[in-house]
């Protein structure tokens, strides 16, 4: 008898519960025990585990967040939590361990796998920098959330001829802000991936002003890449985010302007999850199974189109997915 553990490393986002939910049915059929690991790694050197079954996943198909919570605890770091996960693992009888997660979940399923601890990672992370996937789960569902939010925020900022900086998440790639931007109709998108001039800023957001367009909706990505002139502005407020000092340099050098921050934080990981990572979810996690009965392990399972792909475990999926500068030059169009 086949038995996987399920677990959410990292950071959450919507539509893990989908995943969860078509892991346990697909096992049913397969005739593979599954358990239900509490708060990732943490949980399982806590013995925080349970027999998953059916009843444990009816009527979560749109409930955001994870029945399962997640955690970011790596027990490759002491090794004594290493030994306890080896000591659960044969304890609990497991073939391999089923992780949804991003960068952080497959450098540990990487490690573990070289002690012996087999694994098969399902792309789940809102920030859609996976090297081996053309999507991840979750992605999707925080790209409406910015896009909506961005529609919300037209009203407003054309009211009262505001500009309005938008603060996204996206870790070290540019997706969410560039998609999320030219969805939304943002007037400038700024990215780590590409380097920006802050003087063509003010100058878009006067020229729009000149042509009669007394407002600007500029998004930022949470780790877009300061300016010399920009870095300045940050030394006096250190605990400032970037939007903040964007907000700070644009009342600097437009007159009279009115500016205000909005940063999304979590509400990108929240809410319910949109139609296409519940589709994605559960196509990712059936194929898991079917992987997991045939002994394939060791594996990051990766969305090509509709086609579901495998990519074995190397260092090569550690590796950063920049935004495509395609997408970026057509957004371009719009500042």
């Amino acid at each position: 008898m086949k038995r996987i553990a399920i677990m959410n490393v990292g950071g959450d986002c919507p539509g893990l519960n989908s995943a969860i939910r078509a892991l346990v049915r697909k096992s049913a059929i397969e005739d593979i025990d599954v358990l239900g690991v509490y708060d990732g790694f943490k949980g399982f050197i806590e013995d925080r585990v349970f027999v998953m079954t059916k009843e444990h996943v009816s009527g979560i198909l749109e409930r955001g967040g994870t029945i399962l919570g997640s955690s970011k605890f790596d027990p490759t770091k002491k090794p004594e939590d290493l030994a306890k996960v080896k000591e659960n693992f044969e304890k609990y009888q497991i073939t391999a361990f089923i992780i949804l997660s991003g960068h952080t979940g497959t450098e540990i399923a990487i490690k573990l796998s070289d002690e012996g601890m087999p694994s098969i990672i399902i792309p789940a992370t809102i920030d859609n920098d996976l090297p081996w996937t053309e999507f991840s789960i979750g992605f999707f569902t925080a790209l409406e959330t910015i896009t909506k939010t961005l529609d919300a925020l037209h009203s407003t900022a054309s009211a009262g001829h505001r500009v309005i900086v938008v603060e996204v998440g996206g870790d070290e790639a540019g997706w969410l802000a560039t998609l999320g931007g030219l969805t939304g109709g943002a007037d400038y998108i700024l990215i780590p991936e590409i380097k920006f001039n802050p003087d063509k800023l003010i100058e878009n957001i006067k020229k729009r002003y000149d042509e009669g367009k007394k407002f600007s909706i500029v998004v930022v990505q949470e780790k877009c890449k300061l300016s010399e002139r920009l870095k300045i502005i940050q030394e006096n407020i250190p605990e400032g985010t970037p939007s903040d000092i964007i907000s700070k340099f644009i009342k600097e050098n437009i007159k009279d302007v009115e500016c205000r921050n909005v940063n999304l934080g979590y509400m990108q990981r929240g809410g319910t999850p949109v139609s296409f990572d519940r589709l994605i979810a559960t196509m990712l996690s059936t194929k898991a199974i079917d992987y997991i009965k045939k002994g394939k392990v060791n594996i990051a399972l990766g969305l090509k189109g509709f086609e579901i792909s495998t990519t074995p475990f190397s260092q090569e999926l550690l590796k950063n997915k920049d935004i495509d500068s395609r997408i970026y030059e057509m957004t371009k169009i719009f500042f």
